[in-house]
């Protein structure tokens, strides 16, 4: 006789004998089988083949009772196996079992104070008063490296295969344990197929990524080429529209210059125009290639009037501007400070430049030309 465990995922939170305080308000040194925690829910398995004694809630059977709450007795050829709390069955009075069949799912019916299985074994024949209500330690008959069951052997498809566990693949497995089961799933030939497909398959989408890769980079070197000739174009034109600039300043230089030039040559014009209408001969050597014999030309006294009448008037227009600028500036200074007395020194000052004027203009004039200096010889009036 050889149990397996009854779940395939668990841990023992409580073991047999343990946690003798708490059983003794039930007449018992302790507790009377193994307590398996485990998620609500989880697939309960026989421990052995066998028959169903009992299904259904434990107050409806005498050695179960209603802290059992929904349970199952199973005659395993030898002994009975309890199985409590549960949420759910899925076998029914009477029927045949075998090992690691499926009899229902974990709950916490009953007196439990969470999901747990509640596994018990009772001899054929127990003995109630042993201190456990006839139980015995299930552990000395369990096999630590049981074979694995359907679950175990789907689970181990669907993880290394990754697909179902077809109907003789099930068959054959149930004779391994689970390792055995995964590792010889591991190293078959299925196996190797399936990792040649998926490396093929990783292969093709590197490639696919590289060629994707590859378009980008191609895509973002035809926009940064296409941006770096559209900078320059902007660049050109802009060096253009500078270069317009620089020779539109250069040609209105230009254009000021010649205009500035153009006005002073008419200037020059204007006064060689002026200067038209006097001697024709302006310098000693040409008096000589005209007349060397002949002496040089005097001006009347009265054309030496003239002249220096007009050169007086324009003097005088001179020392009126002067006088205006000087009253101007001695009223700012001055203000109200002897205003007569600036007229005076006004009219002292105009006559005196005016009687050197004249003096110049008649005897200055005349007694240079009498004493024969060839400068006055060749002095045009006015001057």
């Amino acid at each position: 006789m050889s149990f397996r465990f009854p779940l395939d995922n668990f841990e023992i939170s409580q073991g047999f004998g343990g946690n003798a305080e708490y059983y003794k308000k039930y007449g018992q040194i302790g507790h009377n089988g193994l307590d398996l925690a485990c998620r609500a829910g989880e697939p309960v398995y026989a421990a052995d083949e066998g028959s169903v004694e009992f299904e259904g809630w434990g107050q409806n059977h005498s050695w179960m009772g209603a802290v059992a709450g929904i349970c199952v007795i199973i005659n395993h050829i030898g002994s009975f196996g309890g199985y409590a709390h549960l949420a759910s069955t899925v076998i029914s009075k009477g029927q045949k079992v075998s090992k690691g069949q499926l009899i229902g799912y974990a709950g916490s019916t009953g007196g439990a104070t969470g999901p747990h299985l509640h596994f018990e074994m009772l001899p054929l024949k127990p003995n109630f008063s042993n201190g456990y209500a006839g139980r015995i330690n299930p552990m000395p008959f369990i096999e630590t490296t049981q074979n694995a069951t359907d679950a175990q052997i789907r689970q181990a498809y669907t993880d290394i295969l990754e697909r179902q566990a077809d109907a003789d693949g099930l068959a054959n497995y149930r004779a391994y344990t689970n390792d055995f089961v995964r590792q010889d799933l591991s190293n078959s030939a299925e196996k190797r197929t399936l990792e040649a497909a998926k490396a093929e398959a990783s292969r093709a989408a590197a490639e696919l990524a590289a060629r994707v890769a590859a378009n980008r980079i191609e895509e973002a070197t035809k926009a940064a080429e296409a941006k770096a000739a559209q900078e320059a174009a902007k660049q050109a034109a802009d060096q253009l529209a500078a270069a317009e600039a620089e020779k539109a300043r250069i040609a209105e230089e230009e254009r000021v210059a010649r205009e500035a030039a153009e006005q002073k040559a008419q200037e020059q014009r204007d006064i060689e125009e002026a200067t038209k209408g006097g001697d024709n001969v302006t310098t000693p050597e040409d008096i000589d290639k005209v007349n060397p014999v002949q002496p040089v030309e005097v001006k009347s006294p009265t054309e030496a009037t003239k002249s220096s009448a007009l050169f007086v008037a324009r003097i005088a227009s001179m020392v009126t501007v002067a006088r205006i600028i000087v009253e101007g500036l001695a009223a700012i200074v001055e203000q109200q400070i002897a205003v007569v007395a600036d007229q005076f020194v006004l009219g002292v000052a105009t006559l005196i430049i005016a009687a050197l004027i004249i003096f110049w203009a008649e005897l200055g004039y005349q007694l240079a030309k009498n004493l024969g200096w060839k400068w006055a010889e060749n002095l045009k009036w006015p001057f």
